[in-house]
């Protein structure tokens, strides 16, 4: 019995030690010591990995950050300008700028009017490049901002709103011989607000909406722009063709008297445009849009670079070409024009969007919206000139296999001058069959620099 009882005296003072540990002051509680940052980690603490991010690149995706042809022409060019103390992007202290843009082609390398396409995205990649000018030089930049939180805990009572449409609906009902729907419109209201009036009302609870409207826009008589350098290529998925334009004020004052610019006798006559009537073909297929040149007594004279695409066929192919050094010709007269004249307008627009609206039966409805558009207009201008066609060449665009005939024209000074014209110097390569596959990443072409280019 008396053992019992001490067992029992035990158990009760077990549990009553028990029960004083529990109820011990909360500030007696240790906290965990975080080691210093000159102190050691304890080994045994294993590290957690890095959770799934839906954005994290995969092997696969990794590929889509691999340089493109824009990414080439911007490092070499950047490159080149650095040892002049001069940057891409920015008015350097000379007043020149260089800028850097590129476009894409809607036809693919392996398929029928490729060549066309690829002088397309030359031409869009310029005016691209003169609006980044243009916001260099200044631009007019507008903004919108709105924003709006609403909650709503709840209404009692019919929606006067509400009342008023049923009482028109009402109106409406005695129009007995046509659709309600009908009616409504003879009486003149819209079919956009039939359509919410059809649908059943519903109270919003919470909303919540943001809109960002961003708009630069300019214009300016845009002159004395010249192509210094092109990079293209097949990128696996598209082709893309890269230019980098050059604007200088001296270039802007030489353009606006086009005499200044137009070569004499003697220039026609020097090293530099012999240099250029003889210069191998394959160093031409990415020449493209007007480029100034000096001669050998340092006199500027101004070049232009066109190409056309000529159809293979089993007949008449001579007629196809001769069209083709029509269109070649009439491209490089055009960059001659717009170097010395082109009336330049162009606006760019971001909006952005979000909505979220909750309503009291519990359903909800989401929006966003994220848009960019840009605009760009080169005004019809007309321009007196007198040019004359220095060189004819055709070869093999080493991509897509094309056959491809260009024309190099020259500014002259004056409609009085008689020049003796050379003979045209055709190099011609020979044409491969054209892959009928799908088109795969390329080599990078690029503009080889020719002797007497002013860079």
């Amino acid at each position: 019995m008396k053992k019992n009882i001490l067992l029992i005296f035990l158990i009760f003072a077990f549990l009553s030690c028990g029960q004083e540990n529990k109820g011990a002051d909360r500030e007696e509680i240790q906290p965990i010591v975080v080691a210093e940052s000159n102190g050691s980690v304890s080994s045994n603490v294993e590290s957690v990995a890095h959770f799934e991010v839906a954005g994290d690149l995969t092997v696969e995706d990794r590929s889509l950050i691999t340089p493109t042809p824009f990414d080439k022409l911007q490092e070499s060019v950047q490159a080149k300008l650095m040892n002049d103390g001069k940057m891409i992007n920015v008015q350097n202290d000379d007043g020149t700028i260089y800028v850097v843009e590129a476009a894409s082609t809607n036809r693919s390398t392996n398929e029928q009017g490729f060549i066309t396409s690829r002088n397309i995205a030359y031409s869009r990649a310029i005016l691209k490049a003169k609006t980044k000018i243009l916001q260099l030089l200044g631009e007019t930049v507008r903004s919108e901002k709105d924003l709006s939180d609403f909650y709503n805990d709840g209404s009692g009572g019919p929606d006067p709103d509400l009342m008023q449409k049923a009482s028109y609906i009402d109106k409406v009902k005695a129009v007995a011989s046509k659709s309600l729907d009908r009616a409504l419109e003879e009486l003149g209201a819209d079919k956009s607000e039939i359509m919410q009036m059809n649908k059943e009302q519903k109270e919003k609870m919470y909303s919540n909406e943001y809109r960002l409207l961003i708009e630069t826009y300019g214009a300016a008589l845009m002159n004395g722009v010249t192509t210094v350098k092109i990079v293209e290529g097949d990128n696996g998925n598209d082709y893309q063709v890269a230019v980098c334009i050059k604007f200088s004020p001296e270039q802007s004052r030489e353009a606006a008297n086009q005499n200044n610019l137009g070569a004499s006798k003697e220039v026609f006559n020097s090293d530099a445009v012999k240099k250029l009537q003889s210069i191998d073909t394959d160093k031409l297929i990415s020449n493209l849009g007007a480029q100034l040149f000096k001669d050998d007594n340092g006199k500027r004279f101004l070049v232009g670079f066109g190409q056309a695409s000529v159809r293979k066929a089993d007949r008449n192919q001579s007629r196809y070409e001769m069209a083709g050094y029509r269109k070649a010709r009439l491209r490089a007269i055009s960059s001659i024009k717009d170097f010395l004249s082109e009336d330049l307008v162009y606006q760019e627009i971001s909006e952005e969007a979000e909505k979220s609206i909750s309503y009291f039966d519990g359903t909800t409805d989401e929006f966003w919206m994220d848009k960019m558009n840009l605009l760009i207009q080169a005004k019809s201008t007309t321009i007196k000139m007198s040019t004359i066609p220095i060189r004819q060449w055709k070869g093999i665009h080493p991509v897509s296999k094309n056959l491809v005939v260009g024309n190099i024209i020259i500014l002259t000074e004056n409609n009085t001058i008689e020049f003796e014209k050379p003979n045209s110097n055709i190099k011609s390569s020979k044409s491969s069959k054209k892959s009928s596959g799908s088109t795969g990443k390329s080599d990078f072409l690029e503009s080889s620099d020719l002797e007497g280019e002013d860079f």
